[in-house]
């Protein structure tokens, strides 16, 4: 060393700077890889040490100079002069190293001292040589004169003690033990819980053990309570499997008890039933150290007149703690508690569906102790759910009592029934017979029905039909006079219509098949049409009529002819209960945030009252059932009008005074729940689309149409109409006929009729769709069949359309135009 030059000492001084940070970089591959861990403080402080050691190297490399020794005897001094060049201290290397570490020490013990963990360096002996604030303050010492000859291992308790040399040893020896956690008592007698963290050290060839202290008992605390609710859980799990799987009280309750032992470590609990009615309680259940209950001392039953805090825990609901000590425990408990021996006691009403069904003691002789708030918690949902176990052992009890009773009652039938075995057997035949007669009486109400409706449809389709097309002008021009009787006749018809559906409606509503043909209805239009059909009856009573339209949305998807249907049934009534000179009108608005048209039917009459409102939409139920009621009718209205708006996706509501009116008000959605705006059927949508058209000529040019049907008036009219359109159309009086004419003439669309001599529609249908030449013809079913499924049959068949009698012609003009524009494309 002494004959190394400037260079060389140059080089040792950057190794001493360098060797620090590759020492540092080395320790954390090696930490990465056998997974120590170091908090960040530590990390600083390991980095700054290494640092600081390594400049101490390299400051000592530059001490390292020739000594102005005294010549030995007999030597030859050197000439005098300046030393030779090797020899010369190198000044600014010298200053630098010095000032570096300096600066390196200043940072060292900046970190040291601010680091939040303690930080100590130990000796071979366990001797604290030094310690930084932190670490002062958590080995619970004033300052570090305290700690002189104090070994670090007698800050840990116990078998720890032990734990802790074996680690520091790993430390002395020159290895890097993984971290570990210990409990740590300071001189101040806090217990704390910290982490070690230790890296070996050697100065002057001195083996020391570098350590971090980092607290970490707020973790440790977080830990415990999660043990300590897991604990709860796996408890209340327990009880909770006890109480479910086993219907034998005896069994469930002692389980209880025995887990709420557990639950709040107390020494016994005492599980009693209340007699409400008669003041007392009684032990029904109990866990404890074997004989430790004394019957003697503490009976099986207590009457509550001697304890008025117990009563208060059960009327109340409110759970009671004491100790034997406590200031302010009432007398009598106490006296209890020194008769038993019992140091700390708790109380808990046992709740079911807030009914207390008994009472729980907790009793502990053998220190006293508070309860927390969490332990009174899950002690209360431990005796609850005991309380449901008594709710559910009694309910039990009772169905057996009723299956007993059943029992006895059907063995004391028996005789009874064996008597009447012959009687059964004659009546059954009776039934038997009177079943068949219902079930051809109901068939026959049905075949009246769609009868009726066909016999009656099929004069109207040409009352209604005949009157439409002296509307449209399409044999000549009518004058206003004209078109006002054909427009009267045309509503009346509807209006019988309307009435006939009615009757048919009962019969869907009972099958659940009532069906809705939605498309664009104009608002203002079906309100208007509706008041024409009852403006004659409000006329007679001398009633005023008014309307109000509030509405921005003029047009919403729904069944025209039920939407009427509603509105009509609901102005009938409000004529019908509104006395003369009265008014009545309807109101009509929207709510664009529901998109929800509001239709208000109001009245000046009789009005409502409250307690009747809940079954006027019943059907067949009025509120003056009785032979003399001054108002008639069927009491079917209102309930149509209910049923057909749900199935808008609409609601009814109603506001009354009696003898001031009633509001009725229905409210139904832009479009239909479940339809897209633009879902409506096409054809319908079409339809519509081609009403607003001043055109009433077809769209589709000529076209060749077979028309199937056995009624000449309804020939007849649709011949000529058709006709005046421009259509070519050929006549078919029977189904066969239909056939033939389909196979000679292949026309451009077929309307058929279902009922027809011979061969009916429906089969002249499928065997039309048979033959590969005809099995595109567009088919138009055209049939005063309206019961419910008679659509479906058609469909089935093989038409395109079902069209129910009374017909439009110009509705039907329209859906054949929208057929052949199809057939076309």
């Amino acid at each position: 060393m002494k004959n190394m030059g400037g260079f060389q000492k140059r080089l040792l001084v950057w190794l001493g700077v360098a060797f620090p940070m590759l020492a540092l970089l080395l320790f954390a591959a090696v930490s990465a890889i056998f997974g120590a861990r170091l908090t960040a403080t530590g990390w600083l402080i390991l980095g700054a040490a290494l640092l600081a050691t390594g400049e101490l190297f390299a400051w000592r490399a530059l001490r390292i100079l020739p000594s102005p020794a005294k010549p030995l005897a007999g030597s030859q001094q050197p000439p005098p002069g300046p030393p030779p060049a090797e020899f010369a201290p190198p000044p600014a290397s010298r200053q630098l190293a010095t000032a570096t570490f300096t600066q390196s020490e200043t940072l060292y013990r900046q970190l040291v001292a601010l680091s939040p963990d303690g930080i100590a360096l130990v000796d071979r002996m366990a001797n604290i040589n030094f310690v930084n604030p932190a670490g002062i303050t958590l080995l619970g010492i004033n300052s570090a004169e305290q700690l002189a000859d104090i070994s670090i291992t007698g800050f840990f308790p116990g078998e720890q003690q032990a734990a802790v040399t074996r680690w520091l040893s790993k430390i002395w020896a020159g290895n890097n033990p993984a971290p570990i956690e210990q409990k740590l008592v300071g001189a101040n007698q806090v217990e704390i819980y910290v982490e070690l963290v230790g890296i070996p050290l050697q100065l002057d060839n001195t083996p020391f053990a570098q350590l971090l202290i980092h607290d970490i008992s707020e973790r440790k605390i977080a830990e415990a309570e999660i043990a300590q609710r897991n604990r709860e859980l796996t408890i209340l799990q327990s009880a909770g499997a006890a109480i479910t799987s086993r219907l034998d009280l005896r069994y469930v309750l002692d389980t209880v008890a025995q887990e709420m032992t557990r639950l709040v470590g107390v020494e016994r609990c005492v599980i009693f039933e209340w007699q409400e009615t008669e003041d007392h309680i009684t032990k029904i259940a109990q866990f404890g150290p074997e004989g430790w209950w004394r019957p003697l001392l503490v009976p099986e039953r207590l009457d509550l007149a001697g304890y008025p805090l117990t009563r208060s825990v059960l009327e109340e609901q409110i759970p009671e703690q004491m100790t034997i000590s406590r200031f302010g425990v009432d007398p009598f408990e106490l006296a209890y508690m020194r008769q038993v021996g019992i140091k700390t006691l708790l109380m808990l009403p046992m709740v079911f569906q807030r009914r207390v069904l008994g009472l729980v003691k907790l009793e502990d002789s053998r220190t006293e102790r508070e309860f927390t708030y969490q332990e009174i918690s899950m002690t209360r949902l431990l005796a609850n759910q005991a309380a449901s176990a008594i709710e559910n052992a009694q309910l039990f009890e009772q169905a057996q009592h009723e299956i007993e009773e059943r029992q006895r009652a059907e063995s004391a039938l028996q005789q009874e029934r064996a008597m009447l075995a012959q009687r059964v057997q004659e009546r059954t035949a009776e039934l038997s017979k009177a079943n068949a007669e219902l079930a051809r009486a109901s068939r026959l109400k049905d075949e009246f029905l769609a009868g009726m409706s066909h016999e009656l449809r099929t004069p109207l389709n040409t009352i209604i039909g005949s009157s439409e097309i002296l509307k449209t002008e399409v044999f000549g021009a009518v004058n206003e006079k004209q078109k006002k009787y054909a427009s009267n006749i045309e509503e009346s018809g509807r209006h019988l219509l309307d009435l006939i559906n009615d009757i048919l409606d009962l019969s869907k509503i009972e099958a659940g098949k009532v069906e809705l043909e939605i498309q664009p209805v104009v608002i203002e239009a079906v309100c208007m049409a509706s008041l024409r059909l009852v403006k004659q009856l409000a006329h007679k009573k001398r009633i005023q009529v008014s309307t109000r339209f509030h509405n921005s949305k003029t047009v919403l998807d729904a069944d025209e002819r039920r939407l009427k249907q509603i509105l009509v049934n609901l102005l009938s009534n409000a004529i019908k209960f509104t006395r003369e000179g009265g008014k009545i009108g309807i109101e009509v608005s929207d709510d664009d945030r529901q998109e929800t048209v509001h239709f208000c039917v109001w009245d000046t009459g009789i009005g409502i009252a409250q307690d009747d409102m809940r079954k006027l939409f019943q059907p067949f139920v009025q509120l003056d059932s009785s032979l003399s009621r001054q108002y008639a009718g069927t009491g079917l209205g209102l309930s149509l009008v209910s049923r057909m708006t749900e199935l808008h996706g609409g609601s009814v509501s109603l506001d009354s005074t009696v003898g001031q009116g009633s509001r009725f008000t229905v409210s139904l959605p832009y479009v239909r729940p479940g339809l897209p705006p633009d879902s409506a059927a096409p054809a319908e949508r079409a339809l519509v689309m081609a009403a607003g058209s001043d055109s009433q000529k077809s769209q589709s040019g000529p076209a060749l149409i077979l028309l199937a049907d056995d009624n000449e008036e309804n020939i007849h009219m649709l011949l000529d109409f058709l006709q005046a359109q421009g259509h070519q159309v050929v006549i078919a009086r029977n189904g066969k006929e239909a056939v033939q004419r389909a196979r000679e003439q292949i026309p451009d669309i077929i309307l058929m009729d279902i009922q027809m001599p011979g061969m009916d529609g429906l089969e002249a249908t499928r065997t039309i769709r048979t033959s590969p030449t005809l099995a595109k013809i567009p088919i138009i079913a055209l049939t005063a069949l309206a019961m419910p499924g008679d659509r479906e049959r058609s469909l089935a068949a093989g038409a395109n359309e079902h069209m129910s009698k009374p017909i439009s012609p110009t509705r039907l003009l329209q859906t054949i135009d929208h057929y052949l524009n199809l057939t076309h494309r």
